[in-house]
């Protein structure tokens, strides 16, 4: 008879995400915002951001959350969005099997959750990928704003839409092509997404979450970034930090689609 194979419990449990509550700052003050400029109320005036202000309507509070913390989570219902002031959140998605899909990336400025402004429960997890700090806005302020200030409801539309167009990009960047290609793709997307004004500098993600965007296996990043490293295309300098040249980068694609073509 043969012994049956029990797998570690580890590998039979999806790891869930860390649910803790974020760490209060104060309550939000969106005409002393550095910010604010770029973000959702920009195109408020005066008179209409005291509103906000002097909290008639309800309160926009300033959270932070460490790294790994969830924001919120698929399905659910809370009556709030959420302004991302700096860090960067991953909006994931779960499987069948438990894995993880990071389905977008969302840096300062942008505002995550909006589908609750129609009703709908939050259609990811949002996961905080470094420490963030994040404003919470309820429902009943953009409500509000939207019967009393038609133009508000335009510009988050237009929000709305730019995020589902980035995501578009993203597909058709990250998701193509060789592991190779999808590797070097992601590290000039992260390098221009995260606004570095080194353009040869780039902060990369853990192997998992670079596994999770890409569609490939942890060991594939491994084996790609060790490469690129060897070859001195990718060089350390501290923490998650590289330098690259971006000619390198791209000969490297370049042989790895003309190998591919031969194959």
């Amino acid at each position: 008879m043969k012994k049956q194979v029990i797998q570690p419990l580890r590998q039979q449990i999806r790891q869930m995400p860390i649910v803790v509550q974020p760490t209060w700052i104060e309550r939000s003050n969106c005409r002393s915002c550095n910010i604010f400029h770029k973000v959702l109320f920009s195109n408020l005036s005066d008179d209409e951001l005291k509103l906000i202000v002097e909290g008639i309507c309800e309160p926009i509070d300033h959270f932070a959350y460490d790294k790994g913390a969830v924001l919120y989570q698929e399905g659910n219902a809370d009556n709030a969005i959420y302004t991302i002031r700096s860090g960067l959140v991953k909006l994931v998605r779960y499987l069948p099997d438990g894995r993880e899909r990071i389905i977008r990336l969302m840096k300062d400025t942008e505002s995550i959750g909006l589908e609750r402004v129609l009703g709908r429960p939050y259609g990811h997890t949002a996961i905080a990928l470094k420490p963030v700090t994040i404003c919470r806005i309820p429902i009943g302020v953009l409500q509000k704003l939207d019967q009393e200030t038609p133009r508000f409801y335009r510009q988050m539309m237009e929000r709305w839409a730019t995020t589902l167009f980035q995501a578009d990009d993203y597909i058709m960047m990250l998701l193509s092509g060789t592991v190779k290609q999808r590797v070097v793709h992601l590290i000039q997307w992260l390098t221009d997404y995260t606004g570095r004004k080194d353009k040869s500098t780039v902060e990369l993600l853990s192997g998992s979450d670079m596994s999770a965007m890409l569609d490939i296996t942890v060991e594939s990043v491994s084996r790609c970034l060790a490469e690129l490293k060897r070859l001195n295309i990718l060089r350390p300098l501290n923490g998650e930090f590289y330098e690259y040249s971006t000619k390198a980068l791209l000969q490297y694609a370049g042989k790895a689609e003309e190998k591919n073509r031969v194959q």
